[in-house]
């Protein structure tokens, strides 16, 4: 058999999930496990994230002046969690990591 095309493949980094909820744990703990043992086998994987957050290569983008409230929100929330590697970063540095994001 072979893997379903109704897995994105995505590894969550526990963001979205609740402070303290066993999903936000589990979530966190997983990413890290899930790139450790790849690392450790040689498996090939690529971090290409979501296109400003940036969690663990992923890149979380405020397009409108409004959003930049919920964008503070899930950094809140990533740093109760315990998110690795998470910072807000300046349109200069989203354009260095991500020429694309408009």
């Amino acid at each position: 058999h072979h893997q379903s095309g109704h897995n994105s493949g995505v590894i969550h980094s526990g963001i979205y999930y609740t402070p303290g909820s066993l999903k936000a744990k589990l979530c966190v703990q997983g990413a890290a496990l899930c790139y450790e043992y790849c690392d450790q086998k040689g498996i090939p994987y690529k971090q290409c994230g979501k296109c400003a957050l940036l969690s663990f290569l992923k890149l979380i983008v405020a397009v409108e002046q409004d959003e930049i409230p919920r964008l503070k929100a899930l950094y809140e929330r990533g740093l109760q969690n315990n998110v690795r590697g998470l910072k807000l970063i300046g349109a200069k540095e989203i354009q260095a990591k991500e020429p694309f994001c408009r």
